[in-house]
């Protein structure tokens, strides 16, 4: 399984997503600020990866409080903000939680998506196209 990772702002490269289908982000963190930006912010200059989710109806998952980004699982992240379906996304880092596996692939890691409609959220990385910690993405600083 490959994976390829895109920044979705910066430069005009071969591979790189530029802001199309990420418009109305918006806020006041960067991707080296030590805490988590506001629930669906992230500066347009902050690093953003667009990455491929391959399954259909994906959970993308929330929670007021510390536990879901402490430690991002079902039952921390009990509230679904929105589902994707094979489609790219971005996302803003990941990190470890909740061990969760399907079609024969597991992962510890989830990535924190933002959403410029709802709460941003978390989904596992198995449902990304890619290794169980995605290269290129990093971990969440918080």
């Amino acid at each position: 399984m490959t994976l390829t990772v895109r920044k979705a702002f910066g430069i005009a490269a071969a591979g790189v997503v530029m802001a199309t289908g990420l418009t109305g982000l918006s806020g006041t963190a960067h991707a080296d600020d030590p805490v988590k930006p506001k629930a669906g912010t992230v500066r347009p200059n902050a690093d953003v990866y667009g990455v491929y989710v391959w399954a259909t109806n994906v959970n993308i998952r929330w929670n007021p409080g510390d536990a879901c980004d402490d430690y991002p699982s079902v039952a921390n992240c009990a509230r679904i903000v929105r589902k994707v379906s094979r489609q790219e996304i971005a996302v803003y880092c990941q990190k470890l939680g909740q061990r969760v596996s399907e079609g024969g692939y597991s992962s510890d890691w989830w990535s924190y998506a933002p959403n410029p409609h709802a709460p941003a959220g978390y989904l596992s990385n198995v449902y990304i196209r890619g290794k169980a910690k995605l290269d290129g993405v990093p971990v969440c600083p918080w």
